[in-house]
């Protein structure tokens, strides 16, 4: 499972197959909170969302974008921490191995290039899974990325 974290929105996504190379994407969506809510009453339910996800499909590991930092927006990366912090408890709670990527890593990795935008990466991917994936948001998008390459990462031959 992918989880691309945010305390407003959370994007989350399944990928399953035999090998790398017959990866399918088997759901996803977008977690979403309500920006007045109490901190922890938001990650609560974060982390609800996607423990009921894990159950329903048996997953078995977790691969999380690392937080950041922008310029023009710097408290943002602040608000990752916990929530990253959370899915990591989540992940230890239920025994799933647990990747963090930066997302360099995974624009680059995916796309070709590290400073590829959001459009890019959903293109990159409909590659792979085919043109007609129904990726619901942006967050849902990254989230399958994460899963992606969180996969090739424990593919072993």
């Amino acid at each position: 499972m992918g989880v691309d974290p945010g305390l407003a929105r959370t994007g989350w996504a399944v990928v399953s197959g035999e090998s790398f190379q017959r990866l399918s994407f088997d759901d996803g969506g977008t977690i979403k909170t309500a920006a007045g809510g109490l901190l922890h009453e938001r990650i609560g339910a974060i982390c609800g969302e996607l423990e009921e996800a894990i159950r329903r499909h048996g997953v078995s590991a977790l691969a999380v974008e690392d937080h950041f930092s922008r310029r023009s927006a710097p408290g943002v990366g602040h608000l990752l921490g916990p929530v990253i912090g959370a899915v990591a408890l989540l992940a230890f709670r239920n025994r799933l191995t647990f990747l963090l990527i930066p997302p360099k890593e995974l624009k680059h990795r995916v796309t070709g290039t590290g400073e590829a935008g959001k459009a890019a990466l959903i293109r990159s991917l409909s590659f792979w899974f085919g043109p007609e994936i129904d990726i619901g948001t942006t967050h849902e998008g990254d989230a399958l990325g994460l899963a992606f390459l969180g996969y090739g990462r424990l593919d072993r031959p």
